[in-house]
């Protein structure tokens, strides 16, 4: 790069389909077998992050296993995956409580809101929500209100039809409903930061 070149901007990673499948063949050439250590790996990973104090566990978990993936893509010869794995997650647990404790800090600078009609707090994140969710093709539309339909084992249940019907596995399931959240979370998230705005 010449001193007047513009400096190259770095590409967010994003899960693929041959990364993941890279994993599950990693995790064990049969696919339901791969597709159930996958699970036990994920849950495995959930409690690590809990037990060390990380809010939103499952993300990190997720987070996790798309980093492992992206190194399997990449080529990076690993021995021990469940090793390996939890290497990353503890990088990634780092990386984590250290963005919380800005996060906080951040927030015990800013002067107390002001308070708003209760009524205002509980329309906001729901026209939002349509908002975003308008933005999305009609099939992710319906399958991601599907998935979170219901509760307990009702929800469960209704998830294992809802991948029947589509021809999925649960773990495939979970990687799109994952996927189509991922897409929501920043439109959302800007949505209402221009209703804060706006206030």
């Amino acid at each position: 790069m010449t001193a007047f070149s513009a400096p190259t901007r770095r590409v967010r990673w994003a899960l693929t389909r041959r990364a993941l499948d890279g994993l599950l063949r990693a995790l064990d050439p049969d696919e339901h077998r791969a597709a159930d250590r996958y699970e036990r790996l994920r849950h495995g990973l959930i409690v690590f992050f809990l037990g060390h104090g990380v809010v939103d566990a499952e993300a990190r978990a997720d987070e996790t296993l798309d980093r492992v993936s992206r190194r399997i893509d990449e080529g990076t010869p690993i021995r021990d995956l469940g090793r390996f794995a939890y290497g990353v997650a503890r990088l990634v647990c780092s990386e984590s409580l250290r963005r919380d404790r800005r996060q906080r800090a951040a927030v015990r600078a800013l002067p107390a809101p002001l308070p708003s009609p209760a009524e205002d707090s509980a329309e906001v994140p729901q026209e939002c929500i349509r908002r975003c969710m308008a933005v999305l093709s009609p099939d992710d539309r319906a399958l991601i209100v599907c998935y979170y339909e219901g509760q307990g084992k009702a929800q469960a249940k209704a998830r294992r039809a809802l991948a029947k019907g589509l021809g999925l596995s649960a773990t495939a399931l979970r990687l799109r409903a994952y996927r189509i959240r991922r897409t929501l979370a920043p439109c959302v998230r800007r949505c209402l930061e221009s209703g804060a705005r706006r206030e």
